[in-house]
């Protein structure tokens, strides 16, 4: 087996010397193991790229889960394995993965777990892994990406907060498999899984390895009902509030905002400038490090 590790420098502000630790761990053991960091947006996805091509067998993101999009991206379709270090806001991936979030477990983890394939998303051409979406999340992504020096889920939810307060939804045509709807939602998000990050179990219905995409509507409730859809979204019971949500599985989904638009792929912003993304589920399309009894309905 050989390893390489992909590490975003902004890991270190959370989990210390992350290499150190890394090499700590891997020290007398007979593997071959790399590491190098990420310099900019997308150069994760060159790295990992280069990994598989040089023949090692286990390409390990360590970040967030734009590290991990980026990574992955790399590796679909490939022989090599994706392994994940959470360190980011979020971890939606890895939490739909069931991998530990403490750094020790997860790289503990990375030598004892089989890979496993699991599904993938398209969108305009761009692969994603755990969750996508327009509207107030693409907004908020947005603006953590942009705005925010900061890291962490606090930052992430003053900007929910405050983009929440003044955010007016606006009609989407969504087609899934063929069947058009309209929807005037606060959030139109496409998930792979469960999770959207950060133990929001946005699709609790949701199976990472079932070839489908999810898609999930949710209106703007009223102030007097938002702690109460809150908790419920952490729950895995906001389908309770049947007034508010809804949700569709799909193969192919198609989201047409009527014009320009940002939307989110594993919380990474983009812009689409006809507001018209399709999402295409690829199934089986990665092979991950995680625990067996990781995925339900498998």
């Amino acid at each position: 087996m050989s390893y390489f590790f992909i590490i975003n420098p902004r890991a270190g502000m959370r989990h210390g010397d992350v290499l150190g630790a890394i090499e700590r761990f891997f020290s007398g053991r007979k593997l071959r193991c790399e590491a190098e960091y990420t310099k900019a947006r997308d150069h994760a996805a060159e790295l990992s790229a280069k990994a598989a091509l040089a023949g090692f067998t286990k390409v390990v993101a360590v970040g967030g889960d734009g590290t991990i999009r980026e990574t992955a991206s790399a590796l679909v379709g490939k022989p090599a394995s994706l392994g994940i270090l959470p360190c980011g806001s979020g971890n939606g991936l890895a939490r739909n993965l069931y991998i530990p979030l403490r750094f020790e477990e997860a790289l503990e983890g990375l030598v004892k777990w089989e890979p496993r394939p699991v599904d993938a998303g398209l969108a305009n051409g761009r692969p994603f892994f755990c969750a996508a979406g327009v509207g107030l999340d693409a907004e908020v992504a947005r603006d953590f990406n942009s705005l925010s020096s900061r890291r962490g889920i606090l930052p992430y939810v003053w900007h929910a907060a405050r983009r929440f307060l003044s955010y007016r939804p606006a009609p989407v045509t969504v087609t899934v498999d063929g069947r058009r709807l309209q929807f005037t939602a606060m959030v139109n998000a496409v998930l792979n899984g469960v999770q959207y990050g950060g133990g929001a179990r946005m699709a609790p219905g949701a199976y990472i390895d079932d070839g489908y995409l999810d898609f999930v509507s949710v209106k703007k409730p009223r102030l007097v009902r938002m702690l109460p859809a809150a908790a419920a979204l952490f729950r895995g019971t906001l389908p309770e509030f049947a007034d508010i949500y809804s949700s569709l599985k799909g193969r192919v989904i198609e989201v047409d905002c009527g014009g320009g638009a940002w939307y989110h792929l594993d919380g990474e912003d983009f812009y689409s400038h006809d507001g018209k993304i399709k999402f295409t589920a690829l199934p089986s399309a990665l092979n991950v490090l995680a625990p067996k009894q990781s995925l339900p309905g498998s």
